[in-house]
């Protein structure tokens, strides 16, 4: 899931400022985002490299709330779970039955699809922002990391009447990951439980300190 993304569009254009230009992909994706409260969703994974040659599939399930909580199950072809509380994040690779714990943090260039729980305050402090309106409205927001470590090179989220339709990441590697989204579901009474994560009994943990 800690994958990438990018871009700029609209520099060109006469009369308009680049911060200004930000600003307004920034407060059009804030307002795609700020409809969700929570959020619940089947997704299919795909990677592929830089020839368009699929490397991995995967599919599960996606459950976010805000502040900062957030469940992510893979569960074809290996089962693996992240989850937090907004306060630690727990990685539990099931099939490997390993299990690492680290203090959550709002690193969203480090796991992109933490934007989906709201940090919109952190989106202009972390990205660039371009926006692009398809024939049909769609709109596709494309972040750029403003740090040069990160994880990825370009985010691009896509939006159909405000309902989340994909992600795309690429990498450093120009590997791209796309996450597609169905079965989406808006603002449902989500239990704070399914965010707390009890390790099961006979299964070492790896504190991961930063």
């Amino acid at each position: 899931m800690y994958l990438s993304l990018r871009y700029f569009l609209l520099l060109l254009l006469s009369g308009f400022s680049l911060t200004a230009l930000s600003e307004t992909a920034v407060q059009q994706l804030s307002a795609q985002l700020q409809a969700m409260n929570s959020l619940s969703a089947q997704f299919k994974q795909t990677i592929t490299d830089n020839t368009g040659t699929v490397l991995q599939e995967a599919s599960g399930t996606l459950t976010v709330k805000r502040p900062r909580r957030f469940y992510w199950r893979t569960e074809q072809p290996y089962e693996h779970l992240v989850v937090t509380d907004g306060k630690e994040l727990w990685l539990y690779d099931i099939d490997l039955e390993q299990i690492t714990q680290q203090a959550f943090t709002a690193d969203l260039d480090k796991a992109p699809a933490l934007l989906l729980s709201g940090e919109v305050d952190e989106i202009s402090k972390q990205y660039q922002v371009n926006v692009t309106r398809a024939a049909d409205n769609s709109l596709s927001f494309s972040l750029t990391p403003n740090q040069p470590d990160s994880l990825f090179k370009q985010l691009v989220i896509s939006f159909n009447n405000k309902q989340l339709q994909s992600m795309q990441l690429k990498d450093s590697f120009e590997q791209l990951t796309t996450i597609e989204f169905s079965q989406l579901q808006l603002n449902i009474t989500v239990a704070d439980s399914l965010f707390k994560f009890a390790p099961p009994d006979g299964i070492d943990i790896i504190r991961d300190e930063p």
